[in-house]
């Protein structure tokens, strides 16, 4: 990625991060299930629907009664892991000791203050993702604070501020294989798994400082031994917002390096919401002036060449539009690369109905296939030609619906940013997911009492702390003499043991790191699942290596087979890649290249060692060490030449 050219400092940039971590533990946090995932096919699907209740104020929350209006219809697949709590038809069993106690120890790795008795919380969800309307959740720990690792070299002065440490349930994980329309699977095996959230206070002034937080507080959850290791085990959300703006969580970021990428792209968005709103200043428009007046213009398109309105007509749906004065030009302002304020409004619609999006004015509406006449006919729609429009299309009331959510989002232009959360995607583009809730949709959980915690217990987890991890990084640096990069490498990405015991077993030193630093990194980025590499296979590995049953250059290939197949034998491997090369068999190897090689060596003389080098390895790659080959092929070629 290139240097950002946004100045984060007069921009008044703040960020804090939210981190959810599942904790290792055997049994999930309100029941006695077994907190692993299945493979297996779900021995029976329940069919659910969802409503709101009213609240302890006597109103509905807006946000649930959006999900109730999406009218979808939830499955649940159930498996034998699972019980009667994770469908809601049990009352949920006291709290994971276990798993509090996990939680207390890392909310102590961060300095954090203990409450004394915690109360079981319930935060309400309305899109099937738990089956009973809300998560169960619970404070453990406030106030702690925590030194950022900056590299190079480790700097220790950057403080971060630990608002909150909260123990709570993870969600069951979305079926997107068989999700289609308003039918909306989910897999209840990872539903009740016990989840960490640690929650920082926005002291972070730089992209750069938010990729250390993120590095530091994952790096101090892995060396805590508390958590599951894998992909999807640890999410972190960013809550990023500009003086001008408005805070934003930015959810879905799963890997470091796209963390500048995103925040970049979002703050580019903000300022750009914040110059549609300076511009409707300069026009003198307010939002009087942008009135929610839908019209139907079916009849406008009754012998149109549109396929998309054709196929809408067909299934008996309407044509809605909206006009909007002063917001022309407005639509088609860019935010984010490829993605217009237009297309903010499209994803709103596509979010909170069940609607494909919207066809605004300032879009080439001859794309669509409609005629000049029908872009004349909406125009005169219009009380001047000065103002934009926005076309839904759908049911009656689904379109009107839409065209409401279209109105909302035009209304609070004018206050420059929304609060709400963007799901981030592979590029760093942000999508619309929701408005921003607050913690004010938290009540007490009334199936469960107080828990008191046990101080003494707590005393004894505080004596009995892990090694604190920048100091680990230190001491492996110093005891291994290596960088203090690496050594921060190794130990993040959870490979410190597995190299000190490939060391001692007098692995070649620099392959080693190589091979874990580097060569498991690039064959992840190429879709191979590193996770399926073992410690086991890795000493097995280096173990044939040492015994020459194949070069150190067949490493990566063998990685990769093992990730595909984690079963396969390493002998098996090894011998798809020919086995290894003896020295007696490269000798004869050598001397039969050379010898078709005569005329390239009487030209040449020692100048044809890389060519006829070439030609060797094309045989002996992976099978015996370059360096081997390099020395037995100068020795042969000397002994011709002379």
């Amino acid at each position: 990625m290139t240097e950002s050219k946004l100045d984060y400092n007069n921009l008044g940039f703040k960020a804090g991060i939210e981190i959810h971590a599942q904790l290792s533990t055997e049994k999930k946090l309100f029941c006695h299930c077994s907190a692993a995932l299945t493979n297996e096919t779900p021995q029976v699907i329940v069919q659910r629907k969802f409503r709101p209740v009213l609240g302890e104020m006597g109103v509905y929350d807006p946000a649930l009664l959006i999900e109730f209006e999406k009218n979808h219809t939830i499955f649940y697949e159930v498996f034998d892991s699972v019980c009667t709590y994770e469908l809601d038809e049990t009352p949920p069993f006291p709290i994971n000791t276990e798993a509090l106690y996990d939680c207390i120890k890392l909310a102590k790795m961060m300095n954090c203050e203990i409450v004394e008795e915690t109360n079981v919380c319930r935060k309400n969800y309305l899109d099937g993702s738990v089956p009973c309307g809300f998560q169960r959740t619970a404070l453990v720990g406030y106030n702690g604070q925590i030194s950022l690792i900056k590299d190079p070299p480790m700097i220790d002065e950057k403080e971060l501020s630990i608002s909150w440490i909260y123990i709570e349930e993870d969600a069951a994980r979305k079926d997107n294989d068989r999700t289609k329309g308003k039918n909306v699977f989910f897999k209840l095996d990872r539903l009740g798994i016990p989840l960490i959230e640690i929650v920082t206070d926005h002291g972070l002034s730089s992209p750069t400082e938010v990729i250390f937080a993120a590095r530091t507080l994952g790096m101090l959850i892995k060396s805590s031994g508390i958590a599951r290791k894998g992909l999807g085990t640890i999410r972190q959300d960013i809550n990023v917002s500009i003086a001008e703006g408005d805070r934003v969580e930015l959810k879905g970021i799963q890997l470091l390096q796209l963390i500048p990428i995103a925040i970049d792209f979002e703050i580019q968005r903000q300022l750009g919401l914040i110059s549609i709103q300076k511009e409707l200043i300069k026009r003198d428009i307010q939002p009087q002036d942008v009135p929610l007046q839908t019209l139907d213009v079916t009849e406008v398109f009754s012998k149109t060449s549109s396929q998309v309105i054709q196929s809408a007509l067909k299934r008996k749906e309407r044509v809605l539009m909206l006009p909007i004065a002063g917001f022309q030009g407005l639509l088609g302002r860019e935010l984010q690369p490829n993605k217009q304020f237009g297309t903010e409004l499209s994803d709103r619609v596509k979010s909170l109905t069940n609607l494909k999006g919207i066809i605004h004015s300032d879009e080439d509406l001859l794309k669509y296939n409609f005629s000049e006449r029908e872009i004349l006919e909406l125009t005169k729609k219009c009380e001047e030609r000065s103002f934009a429009f926005v076309i839904a299309i759908g049911k009656n009331k689904e379109a009107q619906k839409a065209l409401t959510f279209v109105h909302e989002r035009l209304l609070a232009a004018f206050n420059g940013v929304p609060q709400e959360t963007r799901h981030v995607n592979s590029d760093g583009i942000s999508t619309f997911t929701r408005d921003l809730h607050g913690r004010s949709r938290l009540y007490p959980d009334t199936d469960l009492p107080p828990v008191v915690i046990d101080l003494k217990r707590v005393k004894m987890i505080e004596e009995n702390l892990p090694e604190n991890f920048w100091s680990r990084i230190r001491r492996f640096s110093k005891e291994y003499s290596i960088s203090i990069d690496l050594a921060e490498d190794l130990i993040y990405d959870d490979k410190a043991e597995i190299f000190a015991e490939l060391i001692q077993r007098g692995a070649p030193s620099k392959v080693v790191v190589t091979t874990l630093t580097q060569t498991l990194t690039a064959i992840s980025r190429e879709g191979v699942d590193i996770n399926n590499i073992t410690d086991n296979h890795l000493l097995e590995i280096f173990e044939a290596l040492r015994l020459n049953k194949f070069a150190k250059e067949a490493i990566p290939d063998i990685l990769t087979n093992l990730g595909k197949n984690p079963t396969k034998s390493l002998s098996d491997i090894v011998s798809d890649f020919g086995g290894g090369m003896s020295q007696e068999e490269l000798n004869k190897l050598v001397l039969k290249v050379l010898k078709t090689s005569q005329e390239l060596v009487k030209e040449r003389g020692m100048n044809a060692f890389s060519p006829i080098m070439g030609l060797i390895m094309k045989e002996a790659r992976g099978k015996i060490d370059g360096k081997i080959v390099s020395e037995t092929l100068r020795k042969y070629l000397r002994k011709q030449v002379k």
